[in-house]
């Protein structure tokens, strides 16, 4: 690169320093220099053996089988057309020429690795998918995905943008392929023609050692240099900021003293340094189907018949995939990150308790199971080995625009064996691609097809590294649940919803329909309906679907004679055909496919409720009906919550707006923050019929028990029961049991019925909510730097999120590529080892107290230690300053704390200054002669002051040595109860207690001039992020 420029070209060149005498670019020279021509890597396996045989190389090979005679030369003209074939997903080994930081083989273990299993060959892996999706397809599918496998296809080659084709530099491509055929190439394509026959052991068994060798090298997550890091840390920015390529271009004139690249190196660069790139499929322009499998070889959309080629023959669509296997291998490869995802192996089950989706009865029942191999030779259970991954799959359809009218499908894959705390976080969701749009897919499985793949592969066993035993092993991971709203379900299930006769997926209630109707509803009371059958359903006795059942219903439709006969079943079935995760063996319908609760609640069941209080449900009679609130006190509600925006604390999440007046700008997590702690109090008192306020309360504490970190089988037993109760009330209260009135049964409302069996089956709520679904969509909008490509701006910023990931993973450079500035440390931050829990923070005042306070802290301390007060004024001199901090943190649960004396607010700011806190009670204080005892009482208040006071070493208080007390000064409140709701009434005294007995911060709510206390803490929330 010339010393004059600081942004490279295209036809740049440096002349190498490592003795080759060529002028190469920049990346090549570097490769060079770390000893990684072709002929060195291959000194350095040899080396590798050597020393591990400890003798010369004539004996370090002298273990390995004989290589056979090459065959004749037409059938190796046969294998290398086949190798010309693109290679499965499953079978990209790592290149060792790529990875620029392989280490000299003295200084690595060569241990021979040992497997519970053989090494599964990707054909029998295959023959395996084969099998099964024969068994639902029939041999037409059998014999696309052969030819699939076969035959070059257009859609699964990779292609490069039209930009990048039309500049693409000749020169460096010939110069490149100079270096490959000078250097060992002849040797290469050897190897190359040799590896297909699949019974030449001997090459195989050589090609073992580098594999293991490259697989070493990638755990050892050795670092790069410099110039690698500083191009990384570009496009990290440009990526995570959504940098355009002109901005980015300016970076050099900016930044003159720093090495920058042209954008397509970088690309090029990073593409090498991640090991894997995505894989384009080409689609229907309208996002019917994907062309994969027994779509392949159409030349045409089988449903909307648009052309699948432009007049160029090129796809007029693609949609990306971003292969799973190696970045699970990269997982396990890094240190860091594979002692993350040991929770699972340690995690242990407790009877009786529901706390993670590994207490799911679907879980444990696959750890009984046999995984259904071709091989049975060497059986093996589900989850039996420590490594092996539980995996959780999301799709969603999102919105890119305003209008909403298209929309775009990401697929996304949760790892399960991180801890719950971060499981849901960004930098740990899998993104495995984006169904462009404009419209939702009309065949999801040939999206879905090379996950399956994949996950194919994987239940079969794909060669790994571990970081932290420093061995191969084979990794197995597994998908267990799928989740999204009803309509990605459908689609995922093929299931036909509120068309069919058997509109749930979970049981098979039959819905009903009146008058003009098309939409069956599901009342559990029907015998007003005219030939409905039956008359009623019991809520806890629904017939539960079965997998083999639903299979059988799926296969009849499959195979019925023609189209009217099968669409006949399918509506009767409520299933349209057998889908393509039926094949993935850890699967089961319905188990692995539970209501997801924020659809289910937050964009459903609540916004329905305030349809009907508004009077504005479908088009209902809600005449003289008791839940209709007028417009007038609707207003009132709006207004006051919209004041809860500065009387709760930023802590409890986004502030709600008015929801009379801006209820489109609701999202779930507003709508879940109203309904749990603002709804109960200004919605008291507002119904002309209090029964309807009773209904709601009812609903508000399921949702609570729902939403609980653990769950015992005694809850779940009441959350079961309890939603059985709420339904029933909710037809009588709001259907009526009147027919007119049957689109209130939506069956969003019979869904509530199966929340406890989904906890049962698959764990909490929170473990499959589509809240981190919803933020993965949230977060693509500012990708979309086209209006016109939108999908190719997801597409690419997906793609390079994923290969940035990939680095950090495979380098170990989570630190060296984060660009979020460190938060603000306090140098004056405290966090005494009497006070583990708590942080104070600035600011900080060296004050004297005052002499109000100074009274309330004698009197707490003779409490304390049990003399009086004369004493304490006597041992402590409290007429010096002393040291007061103005905020607390609670590190347990993160919730952070303002005392109000000594931090100035604006007048909008989010009030975080009110607290709840425990202290120990004398039940019996009003008894002079009886016996104290003490029990915990929860008291409100307004934290005013935080003073730290050193106590000295004292006969009198009974101290051999000096301690630290840290108190805090609150201004009381006087509360009442009604019902479960705390209000304050009046201001209390003054009080000094300890610190360790503030628990959380608490908000307000302000309704008709009394104040409400919200305790975030009687509901229990994961934490995303």
């Amino acid at each position: 690169m010339a010393s004059t420029s600081k942004s490279g070209s295209k036809s740049s060149r440096v002349l190498c320093t490592c003795g080759c005498a060529k002028e190469v670019t920049y990346s090549t020279k570097q490769a060079h220099l770390r000893g990684q021509t072709k002929p060195e890597i291959s000194a350095m396996v040899f080396e590798g053996i050597r020393e591990l045989h400890g003798g010369s190389l004539d004996e370090a090979v002298q273990g390995l089988p004989v290589k056979r005679s090459r065959p004749a030369a037409k059938d190796n003209n046969r294998r290398l057309r086949r190798r010309a074939d693109p290679p499965c997903l499953n079978q990209t080994p790592v290149d060792v020429n790529n990875d620029i930081s392989t280490a000299p083989p003295n200084e690595q273990s060569f241990d021979q690795p040992s497997f519970d299993q053989p090494t599964s060959h990707p054909a029998r892996i295959m023959e395996r998918g084969r099998q099964m999706i024969e068994q639902c397809w029939g041999n037409n599918f059998q014999l696309a995905l052969e030819a699939e496998d076969n035959e070059e296809s257009e859609d699964e080659r990779i292609y490069e943008s039209e930009d990048e084709r039309n500049h693409e530099d000749e020169d460096e491509r010939n110069h490149e392929n100079e270096d490959e055929g000078g250097e060992g190439g002849d040797n290469h394509q050897e190897r190359e023609a040799v590896e297909m026959d699949g019974e030449d052991m001997s090459e195989n068994a050589y090609w073992d050692w580098i594999e293991e060798h490259s697989w070493r090298t990638v755990g050892l997550n050795t670092s790069l240099d410099d110039m690698d890091i500083n191009i990384l840390r570009q496009y990290t920015l440009k990526v995570e900021d959504h940098l355009t390529e002109k901005t980015f271009a300016r970076l050099a004139q900016v930044f003159p003293e720093s090495y920058h690249d042209t954008l397509k190196s970088i690309k090029k660069r990073v593409r090498d340094l991640s090991g894997f790139q995505p894989v384009q499929y080409s689609c229907c322009i309208n996002s019917c189907v994907c062309y994969t499998g027994p779509h392949k070889d159409l030349a045409d959309c089988p449903i909307c018949h648009e052309s699948r080629f432009d007049s160029r023959d090129r796809p007029r669509a693609v949609f990306k995939y971003l292969p799973l296997i190696p970045r699970l291998q990269a997982m396990t490869a890094n240190r860091q990150h594979a002692t993350l995802m040991r929770y699972r192996a340690d995690f242990r089950h407790e009877a009786g308790q529901i706390n993670d989706i590994f207490d799911g009865s679907h879980y444990q029942a696959l750890l009984s199971k046999v995984v259904p191999l071709k091989n049975p030779d060497n059986p093996f259970f589900y989850f039996s080995h420590e490594h092996d991954i539980a995996l959780g799959l999301s799709t969603d359809g999102f919105a890119p625009f305003k209008r909403r009218n298209k929309t775009c499908w990401p697929i996304i894959l949760f790892n399960y064996n991180l801890p719950p705390t971060i499981r849901f976080q960004k930098k740990y969701c899998i993104n495995v691609g984006t169904i462009p749009g404009p419209k939702k897919p009309h065949d999801m499985d040939s999206f879905l097809w090379p996950l399956v793949q994949e996950l194919h592969e994987l239940e079969a066993g794909i060669k790994s590294f571990d970081a932290l035993s420093g061995s191969l092993f084979l990794l197995h991971a597994y998908l267990i649940i799928v989740f999204g709203d009803i309509p990605a379900m459908s689609l995922i299930m093929r299931m036909k919803g509120c068309n069919g006769i058997s509109p749930c997926r979970i049981c098979a209630i039959k819905g009903v329909r009146f008058g003009t109707s098309k939409t069956y509803y599901v009342p559990l009371k029907r015998d007003m309906i005219p030939a409905a059958n039956p008359h009623l359903y019991i809520p806890s006795e629904l017939p539960i679907r079965k997998h083999l059942d639903l299979m059988e219903q799926a296969k009849a439709v499959q195979s019925a004679p023609n189209k009217a006969a099968a669409q006949r079943l399918a509506t009767e079935y409520g299933i349209k055909g057998v889908p393509i995760l039926s094949t993935v063996s850890s699967i089961s319908f319905p188990e692995s496919f539970p209501f997801d609760f924020m659809h289910l609640i937050w964009e459903n069941l609540i916004p329905n409720l305030i349809q009907f209080w508004t009077a504005d449900f479908k088009e209902l009679d809600h005449q003289g009906q008791g839940y209709v609130i007028e417009p007038r006190v609707w207003n009132e509600i709006g207004a006051a919550t919209a004041a809860c925006k500065i009387s709760i604390p930023s802590a409890f999440g986004a502030p709600v707006p008015n929801i009379a007046t801006q209820r489109g700008q609701m999202t779930s997590e507003m709508y879940s923050n109203w309904t749990l702690f603002i709804a109960p109090f200004v919605l008291h008192g507002r119904f002309k019929n209090e029964v309807y306020y009773k209904h709601f309360m009812n609903l508000v504490h399921l949702l609570k028990l729902c939403l609980s970190l653990e769950t015992s089988w005694q809850d779940l037993d009441s959350i079961e029961q309890g939603f059985e109760t709420w339904v029933s009330d909710y037809e009588r209260l709001y259907y009526q049991n009147n027919p007119a009135r049957l689109s209130a049964c939506p069956l969003t409302i019979h869904a509530l019925l199966h929340v406890a069996w989904g906890i049962r089956v698959a764990g909490p709520v929170w473990t499959y909510w589509a809240f981190p679904m919803e933020r993965h969509c949230n977060s693509l909008l500012p990708a979309i730097g086209s209006r016109r490509h939108p999908y190719a701006s997801i597409a690419a910023f997906v793609s390079a999120s994923a290969q940035l990931d990939q680095i950090r993973l495979r380098y170990d450079l989570h630190q060296a590529l984060c660009l979020t500035p460190e938060e603000k440390m306090y140098t004056e931050a405290l966090i005494h080892d009497s006070y583990p829990l708590y942080k104070l923070c600035p600011p900080r005042r060296m004050e004297i107290i005052p002499p109000l306070i100074l009274g309330k802290i004698y009197a707490a301390l003779a409490t304390r230690f049990g003399v009086t007060k004369g004493i304490v004024q006597a041992v402590l001199q409290l007429d010096q300053p002393v040291s007061q901090y103005g905020k607390a943190f609670r590190l347990e649960n993160g919730d952070r704390m303002v005392a109000a004396d000594l931090v100035n607010t604006r007048e909008d700011t989010r009030d975080a200054s009110y607290i709840k806190y425990v202290q120990l009670v004398d039940k019996f204080a009003r008894q002079r002669n009886r016996r104290p005892e003490f029990v915990p009482v929860v008291f409100y208040g307004q934290l005013k002051r935080i003073i730290i006071l050193q106590i000295p070493a004292s006969v009198e208080l009974d101290q051999e040595s000096p301690s630290t007390a840290i108190l805090v000064v609150v201004d009381s409140l006087k509360t009442i109860k009604q019902g479960n709701l705390d209000y304050s009434v009046k201001q209390g005294p003054l009080e000094v207690v300890d610190l360790s007995t503030v628990k959380c911060v608490v908000g307000r709510v302000n309704d008709r001039g009394r104040w409400g206390i919200v305790d975030r803490n009687e509901s229990a929330a994961i934490t995303l992020d």
